[in-house]
């Protein structure tokens, strides 16, 4: 009985990571034949929003956007083309991919309504060091206050 009850307090909590894995940030596909292909991930928790941009083989550039859900330890992300990288290209495709246990990779499953279908892979792209910056005058405007006395100011009517 206690095997029992620790796997599934295991299970529960290998599906509960998952749901809390932050997605959020930019990810490199390294699919073979499309080239800058990388996606910007916004999350809101479970909810994913994606835009996305590729260069295919014997073709050219292909732009497309979805909203999408973590489902456990995996991404569902139907996904529309604006740009269609070749002629006849299917607009509608569909992700189903499943969450590394570090949240660094997301491997799986393309499938369009025409029938093709295909695996797929992103790593997510480390952040860069912040930039430095010389001079106040530097720092980009509209992120709030620069210095305490800034902030305080603000709060008076």
């Amino acid at each position: 009985m206690r095997v029992f009850l620790w796997l599934a307090s295991l299970a529960v909590a290998a599906s509960g990571w998952a749901a809390e894995a932050n997605l959020a940030g930019l990810w490199k596909n390294t699919a073979v034949g499309i080239s800058q292909s990388t996606i910007i991930v916004s999350q809101e928790g479970p909810f994913l929003h994606v835009a996305g941009y590729g260069v295919w083989a014997d073709g050219g550039p292909g732009v497309w956007h979805g909203k999408g859900k973590i489902e456990g330890a995996r991404v569902k992300l139907p996904m529309t083309y604006t740009t269609l990288p070749k002629p006849g290209f299917d607009p509608k495709v569909e992700l189903d991919l499943q969450i590394s246990s570090d949240a660094k990779s997301l491997e799986g499953t393309w499938k369009n309504s025409l029938g093709r279908k295909g695996t797929v892979k992103f790593v997510k792209v480390n952040a860069e060091s912040a930039p430095k910056v010389g001079s106040p005058a530097e720092v980009p405007v509209g992120e709030g206050p620069a210095t305490e006395t800034e902030a305080k100011d603000e709060t008076k009517p």
